[in-house]
Order: structure tokens, then C-alpha cells, then sequence
């Protein structure tokens, strides 16, 4: 899944956008001043500009990555799982094994991070336009997951994959409304639902021959 890695910055860079992104854990992105992260960061005012246009652009950068990294590890991992399986069965194991793994849950705060993210650009348009080319890699990304599984005879290849991206896409961020709620579903309940929407699409061709041998 290249495509979904950003090109490398200069070390420079990349502190300034690892220091607003630590800075945008406690602080909205509208009260992150720029002598406030030169100051944490150790980098003068120059390397800013020389890196970035302004210092919007920076900010825009660190919240383009924030909510780039808080998925792109599932996608990639179930890529992975699923390119070498051999079969329908070892491969539902593997995301059985995802699903369960303690190290693939994406933390209330990093999709609560994701959703801030998501309302800042409704009202920035060069922040809306650069989060919409990374959110249409992901969900090209997820759409060449499901075609994986359509080319194996494992999936229904007459449900459109975009739909299932977002759909699949939609299912993570749904966590949030449980978080709001007083009362909350329990973990095994939660990695249950997510194991049968996966069978449901991209398995549900081979689970159905299975069912009918």
C-alpha cells in the first residue's frame, strides 16, 4: 500500500509537524501559536518558512497526518492478510487475529482527533481540499482491498467497493457515538460486530459456497 505513505520530509520538517501534533493532543488547532512550537521544538523561525509556506500550512500538515496515521495501519495490515492467505478460512483467521490485537485498536482520542479534524476543514478550504485527497487514498485503498477478495471468489463483486470503503470506513468512526452513550458495549461485543460486517463483505461469496457443500 504505497500509496498511502507520505513522501518523506526533511528531518527539520517533520519535528515542526511531530511537535503540533503532540501540541493538538491538548490544545485546539486554533490556539497553537507559531512561537509556541518554535519554542518546544527547538527550531527557529527560518527552517519554518523555508519548509513550509506559511504557518497555516503547517498546522494543515500536522493534522493531514494525525488523521492519515489513525487508520492507514488497518487497511495496510489487512491488505497484507489477506494478498497471503490462500484461502478464504486462513485468511478470516488472520483478521480474526487483527480484529482481536490489542496493537490495531485505534484509541476514542484518535478518532475523536480524526472527527476535529474533519469539522476544522468544513470551514478551511485549503485544509478541506488537502484532507480530501488523502481521505479518496483511503478509501481507493480500502476499495482495492475488497476487489482483492472479489478476484479471489471470496467476495460479491456485485456490491460496489466504494460502498463497502465507506461503509467499512463509517464502522471505526461509529465507536465515538458508543463513547458518548452512558452506557457502553463491551470489547468482545464490538471485535463480534466487526468480524461478522467483514464476513458480510469479504467473505460472504465463500462462506455461502461453504454453506451450500
Amino acid at each position: 500500500m504505497e500509496s498511502l505513505k507520505e513522501a518523506l520530509r526533511h528531518p527539520t520538517a517533520q519535528k515542526l509537524v511531530d511537535t503540533v501534533i503532540e501540541m493538538l493532543k491538548t490544545t485546539p488547532y486554533n490556539g497553537i501559536k507559531s512561537e509556541n512550537v518554535l519554542a518546544r521544538s527547538g527550531i527557529s523561525r527560518g527552517p519554518l518558512y523555508h519548509h513550509f509556506v506559511n504557518f497555516e500550512d503547517l498546522i494543515e500538515s500536522a493534522q493531514t497526518q494525525i488523521y492519515l496515521g489513525s487508520v492507514t495501519v488497518w487497511v495496510t495490515a489487512l491488505a497484507s492478510a489477506i494478498e497471503s492467505s490462500a484461502d478464504a478460512d486462513s485468511a478470516r483467521e488472520q483478521v480474526r487475529i487483527l480484529v482481536a490485537s490489542e496493537s490495531m485498536k485505534v484509541s476514542i482520542q484518535q478518532l475523536t482527533q480524526g472527527i476535529g479534524i474533519i469539522h476544522n476543514a468544513s470551514s478551511i478550504e485549503q485544509l478541506h481540499q488537502r484532507l480530501g485527497k488523502t481521505q479518496e487514498k483511503l478509501t481507493q485503498e480500502w476499495m482495492k482491498v475488497y476487489q482483492l477478495c472479489i478476484d479471489k471468489g471470496w467476495a460479491d463483486s456485485n456490491i460496489d467497493s466504494r460502498a463497502v470503503a465507506i461503509l467499512i470506513q463509517a464502522a471505526f468512526y461509529g465507536r465515538i457515538l458508543d463513547n458518548l452513550s452512558n452506557v457502553q458495549m463491551k470489547s468482545n461485543d464490538w471485535i463480534r460486530a466487526l468480524l461478522r460486517l467483514f464476513d458480510g463483505f469479504f467473505f460472504c461469496t465463500a462462506l455461502a459456497l461453504q454453506t451450500q457443500s
